[in-house]
């Protein structure tokens, strides 16, 4: 029996370019798959925009019960919003939750307020994601800045 030359064992060259050609086509569509994926995550957060207005979800996915702030603390408690003052025991105010949107929380002041002339008109604006929280008050309405808040949710 003739025995093999040890050349033999050596792939014949137009097996050794086709791996080549393959690692290379594998190469040029995992980097063209990559360029599409970068390409499509506008794409996909603008549909997810999309999606959270349609069912008026906000942006942070969820509402919040409870908003600290840099001064006080917003609680519902049953029907009724309470405002704490930073580390108190007490509430000072409450309200009355009368509209949400995916954007804010809006409060009517249900508090006796005879040192504040338009206290029955007393709004507190709530952003549902965080940030500058807001009162509105008065005919024509003004408006004054309180402090910036955060949603604080159970079990983050």
């Amino acid at each position: 029996m003739a025995q093999a030359h040890p050349s033999s064992n050596k792939p014949p060259s137009h097996v050794a370019k086709s791996g080549l050609a393959f690692l290379a086509g594998v190469v040029t569509t995992v980097f063209a798959a990559i360029g599409a994926v970068n390409s499509a995550v506008p794409a996909v957060s603008t549909i997810g925009a999309v999606v959270l207005k349609t069912f008026n979800i906000p942006a942070c996915l969820s509402y919040a019960d409870t908003f600290g702030g840099t001064q006080s603390s917003f609680r519902r408690e049953g029907q009724i919003w309470h405002e704490y003052p930073r580390n108190a025991e007490a509430f000072s105010y409450e309200f009355k939750e009368i509209r949400r949107t995916r954007e804010e929380i809006l409060l009517l002041n249900v508090t006796s307020r005879p040192d504040v002339p338009d206290a029955a008109s007393l709004v507190i604006h709530l952003p549902v994601c965080g940030g500058a929280a807001f009162l509105t008050e008065g005919r024509p309405e003004r408006s004054t800045n309180l402090e910036q808040v955060w949603p604080e949710r159970q079990g983050v």
